[in-house]
């Protein structure tokens, strides 16, 4: 897998950029103005000994703050790394500097975001690395940012997040971390259901760009396990190959694929519906006879239940609260209706 490529392609998408400093440093991003963002070149001359030389950053963007009241810019520059590099605090350093000349006269004083981006296997342990971004934020933004604008930088790092068990509690609606969850996955198997999962997160026209991103990531990977045949298509997943011609493979590997997702789509919209109808039982059950029967209704429906059964569940037990003298007769009622899959009644 191409790091730097499949990185910066994915972070010069605005939506993607924006989505790793809410993780990076969500209080930070709240402040930040991302739909004024734009992305700077990172192609930087120098004068060297020998005349000039070239340096090439991997991606900076300049984010305007929030709010007509406050003046300025945030420069971020962005590192991506599968390695750990001993000089990274002096690269950081250089590369802010040079983004910051860049910049309009009035804006060189502009405050600086530095942020390596690691997904290596190896612990990280070049010097600079902040230990964390200072947290809670607050409106004194130049003097949180003051330990940035110099020699250290912001270490978000997947090696981390996987050793301390951090992936576990990462954002499900975040971009960035819909890829960290993809590079975590140790097999094909895995990658695959992960990405039908993240598929599914991320449906609708509006996230067709986060799509066109996954995919690129899990073709990677994909091709980093050995994996063959590949992932289909993006236009084969999307349904727009347009009438051209594909192969048996990737017709049964498409064919699978838009069928475990319908699958997926479909199971979580019958385990939502199920909540909610055991729910609904809860709650008039304590409007009726009192919150110990609802408790002791919530131990009685714990066991997994199709949902067509809650539904036939729901109808019998809306005559049953009326019926019913106590909550013990109600409950004695939904015991048997349980007990007999949904045949019994009274």
């Amino acid at each position: 897998m191409d790091n730097d490529s499949l990185h910066k392609f994915t972070y010069r998408v605005r939506v993607f950029f924006a989505d790793l400093l809410r993780l990076v440093a969500p209080a930070l991003a709240a402040e930040l103005d991302f739909d004024r963002a734009e992305e700077l070149p990172t192609a930087y001359v120098e004068r060297a000994r020998s005349g000039f030389r070239q340096r090439l950053g991997d991606l900076a963007w300049r984010v305007p703050w929030r709010g007509d009241d406050r003046a300025g810019h945030l420069i971020v520059v962005i590192e991506f790394q599968s390695t750990v590099n001993k000089q990274m605090a002096e690269r950081m350093r250089d590369y802010g500097d040079m983004a910051r000349q860049r910049q309009p006269a009035d804006d060189r004083a502009a405050a600086l975001l530095p942020i390596v981006l690691y997904n290596g296997s190896d612990r990280w342990t070049a010097a600079g690395a902040a230990a964390d971004f200072p947290a809670p934020w607050s409106a004194a933004v130049r003097l949180a940012l003051a330990p940035f604008q110099g020699w250290h930088y912001v270490l978000y790092s997947l090696e981390r997040l996987r050793s301390g068990g951090g992936l576990a509690h990462l954002p499900l609606r975040n971009r960035a971390a819909a890829t960290l969850r993809l590079q975590a996955v140790p097999t094909p198997e895995k990658l695959l259901a992960q990405l039908r999962r993240e598929w599914v997160r991320f449906s609708g026209p509006a996230e067709a760009a986060t799509r066109s991103v996954l995919h690129a990531w899990a073709s990677a990977l994909l091709a980093d396990m050995g994996t063959e045949p590949g992932l289909p298509t993006l236009a084969e997943l999307e349904g727009l190959n347009g009438g051209t011609e594909m192969t048996t493979v990737s017709q049964a590997l498409l064919g699978k694929w838009v069928q475990d997702v319908r699958a997926e789509s479909r199971e979580q919209g019958i385990e939502q519906e199920r909540a909610r109808g055991l729910a609904r039982l809860r709650r008039q059950a304590a409007i009726k006879f009192g919150a110990p029967t609802a408790e002791r209704l919530r131990d009685l429906l714990g066991a997994p239940m199709p949902a067509e059964q809650v539904m036939r569940l729901e109808d019998r037990a809306s005559e049953w609260m009326m019926e019913c003298e106590d909550g013990a007769e109600l409950l004695a009622r939904v015991s048997a209706f349980v007990r007999n899959g949904g045949g019994a009644g009274h």
